[in-house]
């Protein structure tokens, strides 16, 4: 994913994204095409879906992880391959709603 990699966080320094937001970024997007053993430019939305998939029913990752999974494909498919997402229809999961806890005392 080299020349990819460097292009993506380019385009991270361009858009004036936070450091910590473009190494989980460009981890994310690491970790997609090692699971596909494939540069992310060779894949479609059938195996975005099939990761994101994986790692809601496999990895249990956190809706925070998935969430940033799936901002962080968004961002490389959108901005840097220059590919249109809409055309994609990849829905975004639901956050959990979570109730504010009341103090003690």
């Amino acid at each position: 994913m080299g020349r990819l990699h460097d292009q993506m966080k380019r385009d991270l320094e361009l858009k004036n994204y936070s450091p910590k937001t473009r190494s989980c970024y460009l981890a994310s997007v690491k970790s997609f095409a090692l699971h596909f053993h494939r540069s992310p430019a060779e894949l479609s939305d059938k195996e975005i879906r099939e990761y994101l998939h994986y790692l809601i029913e496999d990895k249990k990752a956190s809706q925070a992880a998935i969430s940033q999974t799936y901002s962080a494909l968004k961002f490389l498919y959108e901005t840097t391959l220059k590919k249109d997402w809409s055309g994609f229809r990849i829905p975004r999961s639901k956050m959990e709603k979570r109730l504010p806890v009341a103090g003690l005392g």
